[in-house]
């Protein structure tokens, strides 16, 4: 039985490194927080879960910066993607925070959150990473 959410070779890899790296370091967090969420060390997972909160937002924010310089063409419908992933983070994060429920974090953390990131990566992720690729070759 592995402690990890997700395998680093079962991420998709897009077009450009440094988004791979991104998303490799998330993955990080999250296997770190699932660990810590088997052994039932609830300062840590709160530590982690904060940390996990603000690389999201870093995350999501330099996507919204490079679909913007380079005018992506889907950019709103990757962006409201973010938005609703950002605002059911922050609720499983805010829920743990107030009431400590390891049940709904696990439920998040194990199954909801891998599904999510494997398709938002092989589909959002994908074309916008192929598009400002290309984008910046252009310049």
């Amino acid at each position: 039985m592995t402690n990890n959410v997700l395998e680093n070779k079962n991420i998709p890899q897009v077009a450009m490194e440094p988004m791979n790296d991104v998303h490799r370091d998330e993955l990080a967090i999250v296997n770190a927080l699932y660990a810590e969420m088997l052994e039932g060390n609830t300062n840590n997972i709160t530590e982690l879960c904060e940390q996990w909160l603000e690389h999201t937002k870093a995350h999501f924010d330099r996507e919204k910066s490079m679909m913007e310089k380079y005018g992506f063409p889907a950019f709103h419908c990757h962006q409201e993607e973010h938005i609703k992933a950002l605002q059911q983070l922050e609720s499983i994060i805010q829920a743990w925070n107030d009431k400590h429920n390891l049940e709904s974090l696990t439920t998040y953390v194990k199954e909801t959150w891998p599904k999510w990131y494997v398709n938002h990566i092989s589909t959002m992720d994908t074309v916008t990473s192929a598009f400002i690729k290309q984008s910046m070759l252009n310049e």
